[in-house]
This record gives C-alpha cells, sequence and structure tokens, in this order.
C-alpha cells in the first residue's frame, strides 16, 4: 500500500501549474482524494445484464447492504462504484451470481508537464491577444481547417464555461463530482480548457486557433480543481459519452494513472459505439503499456506520444507500438488559458488534443507526415497529419 500511494503521489506531480482557487492546501485536497479512492470499490456485473436491469439491480442491492453508490455504469461497463473497500464488497456482495470483478479504486491525474525539466510560460497577466497565433503545433498536423458541426468530448478538468475562443456546449456538459465546487463542468484548473482550444479553438481575431476550428467542444468534468480525480469517477465520464454521444465525434482523455482494466473495458465499449478516442501516452518516459487507459487497444482507439517542433520525440513522453498509434506536438504549445488569453505547456496531455482535432475531420482514417525521431522503442511513431 505504501508503494502504491508513493506512485500516485509522484504521478500527481505531473498535472500542470495552474492557480488553485480552493481554500484548502493542496496536500489536504490530495489526502481526501486518496482516502476516497481507498474507500470505493468499482464492481462490475456481467456482460450479460441488461443496461435497463443494472439501476434497478444495484439500487435493490445497495438497500439491502445499507450502503451507496457513488456511480451507476450503464453504457460501457454494467455495474457501479460503492462507497467501501473492495475487501468488504466482496465479503458483501460476492455470493451474487451476475458479478464479474471487483477492483479497487486509483487515483487518475492530468498529464501535463513532468516537473524539473522544460518551462511553462503561463501568460495568466495577458489579456485576450489582439491578434490570433496559430500553433506551431496546429500547422504541423495540417490545421487549421473549418470543424463547424464536429463535436469533441473533452473528458478533463472541465472547460471555461464563458471563453471567447471556444464553443462550449454547455448543456450536454457533465461532472462526476456531485457536491463542491467541482460539480459544475466549468473549469477550475485549465488542463481541459487548454485541451480544448488544440481541438477547436475558433478562427477568429483573438488567442489561437484550433485544428479542428470551431467545433463544438462538450465539458467532460472527471478531474477536480487540482487535476486529479478517481477512476470511478472517469469511467463515469466515458460512461456518460457512450450513453450522450450516439456514436459520433471524438472524446479526448489527456489523463492517466496505474493500470486499471475496469478503465480500458469502459474506453473499449465506448471506442465500440463508434466514437474516436484520443488517449495522452503519458509523462513517464516508459512503455505505455503500464498506465490506463493509454494501453486500451481498439480500431477506433489512438494512443498519442509527444514530439517537438523538430519532430524529435519529447524526453518525456511514453512510447511503445503498441499501444501507441501516433505522435503529435507536445512541446511548448500555445493554446487557450482559463479566463481568456493564452498559456503554454509540455507534455503528452497536449499531443493527444492535435491527434483528437484530426480526427474530427479524418475521422478513422487519419494520415501521417514525417516520424518522430529518437523514439526509444526504435519504431518511429508516425507524425499525425490531415
Amino acid at each position: 500500500m505504501k508503494s502504491t500511494i508513493i506512485a500516485q503521489l509522484v504521478a500527481f506531480a505531473l498535472a500542470p501549474l495552474a492557480l488553485n482557487t480552493s481554500a484548502e492546501p493542496p496536500t489536504f485536497q490530495m489526502g481526501q482524494m486518496l482516502s476516497e479512492a481507498q474507500n470505493t470499490c468499482i464492481v462490475r456485473f456481467d456482460d450479460s445484464v441488461s443496461k435497463f436491469d443494472v439501476e434497478g439491480r444495484t439500487r435493490g442491492m445497495l438497500v439491502a447492504a445499507n450502503a451507496q453508490a457513488k456511480h451507476i455504469y450503464k453504457h460501457t461497463l454494467k455495474g457501479f462504484a460503492v462507497n467501501m473497500p473492495c475487501v468488504k464488497a466482496q465479503d458483501v456482495f460476492g455470493d451474487e451470481p451476475d458479478i464479474m470483478s471487483f477492483e479497487q479504486d486509483s487515483l487518475v491525474f492530468a498529464l501535463a508537464p513532468p516537473p524539473g525539466k522544460g518551462k511553462n510560460k503561463d501568460d495568466s497577466g495577458d489579456p485576450p491577444t489582439a491578434n490570433q497565433e496559430t500553433p506551431w503545433g496546429i500547422t504541423r498536423v495540417g490545421g487549421p481547417v473549418n470543424g463547424a458541426g464536429k463535436t469533441a468530448w473533452v473528458i478533463d478538468t472541465g472547460i471555461d464555461l464563458d471563453h471567447p475562443d471556444l464553443n462550449v456546449d454547455r448543456n450536454r456538459g457533465f461532472s462526476a463530482f456531485t457536491s463542491g465546487k467541482d460539480r459544475s463542468p466549468d473549469d477550475r484548473h485549465g488542463h481541459g480548457t487548454h485541451v480544448a482550444g488544440t481541438i477547436a479553438a475558433i478562427d477568429n481575431s483573438i488567442d489561437v486557433v484550433g485544428v479542428a476550428a470551431g467545433a463544438t467542444v462538450v465539458p467532460i468534468k472527471v478531474l477536480n480543481r487540482n487535476g486529479s480525480g478517481t477512476t470511478s469517477g472517469v469511467i463515469a465520464g466515458v460512461d456518460y459519452v457512450a450513453g450522450a454521444a450516439g456514436g459520433q465525434g471524438c472524446a479526448n482523455m489527456s489523463l492517466g494513472g496505474g493500470a486499471s482494466t475496469s478503465l480500458d473495458n469502459a474506453v473499449i465499449a465506448l471506442a465500440q459505439t463508434g466514437v474516436l478516442v484520443s488517449l495522452a501516452a503519458g509523462n513517464s518516459s516508459n512503455h505505455a503499456n503500464t498506465s490506463s487507459p493509454a494501453r486500451a487497444n481498439h480500431a477506433n482507439i489512438y494512443t498519442i506520444s509527444a514530439t517537438d517542433s523538430n519532430d524529435v520525440f519529447a524526453y518525456f513522453s511514453n512510447y511503445g507500438n503498441p499501444p501507441v498509434d501516433y505522435a503529435a506536438p507536445g512541446v511548448a504549445v500555445l493554446s487557450t488559458r482559463m479566463g481568456g488569453g493564452t498559456v503554454s505547456y509540455n507534455g503528452t496531455s497536449m499531443a493527444a488534443p492535435h491527434a483528437c482535432g484530426v480526427l474530427l475531420i479524418k475521422g478513422s482514417s487519419p494520415q501521417s507526415s514525417g516520424t518522430a525521431s529518437g523514439d526509444p522503442d526504435g519504431n518511429p511513431d508516425p507524425i499525425i497529419h490531415l
């Protein structure tokens, strides 16, 4: 358990620089999140259970056990997250005939700049720029192009609902947090807003332009104001998209944590509905098979590593084919900042939304242009392109 906690706290350090607007210090909030994960179990029914029966069965089981469901899953996994450790959940629900698995909840984080190296320039004091910039990464993948009528589901920290350079659909937004300041899909961190800008910033006179300029971005908040969340909450966001998207658009997941079969299976089930999924490979300079959801594989899932402006593989990026499918710009990526203006970040978090923008336009047939030099696995990733 001690090694698990240490690994989770190291992963937390990968979250991007952002203002903390809460009254509690981040370490206090982190302790609360870790305690919540340790006291939550993800319970999965057999896939043969109808989605129409999931809620009724779950409610009945929980009433009998005097327990509460944090989330109920109907569209990807069939099951629920319950407020008890898995040791207790197995004791309470172990005799139920249709339960397939129990998985202890865990922590998930925004995949952004690794600490100690590189630079993240936060132009937080700057007003929206009078002249729109086209970031180098947008040009590198063949953008910008008109993304009107396309939809990206940004599974992240939320999106700034009032950002003047983003076409945000707040009505279809979702938050995995049912109380507190994070219950709104509005971004209180900045990571999701940055991701959304790379995908779809409007082609206008301010800030930046995205790959699929003007596409609709839907905020799916599964990470809190510190850029952290739980696997059970991320699955809830994925499950929501599977039910709301109608098999259309691209879901971007610039987040990750330890290996989770439940999260992998939920993302695969989302891809099976027809939604294209862009996943950040991770920032640990390690094989991408070590983390979820990066390791999830399906024809509609694209795991993305990061390159710099010289097409050199980013030193922090995870690697490995499979699961990595393409590389994309992930160093010194300028995009929209929460509250307006721009900010530059590094990370595979920044690479994945470039790919999501391409997928919105090209569907399941993206092109490539060149390869990432210096790929540690010796098999250079193709750089995704329109």
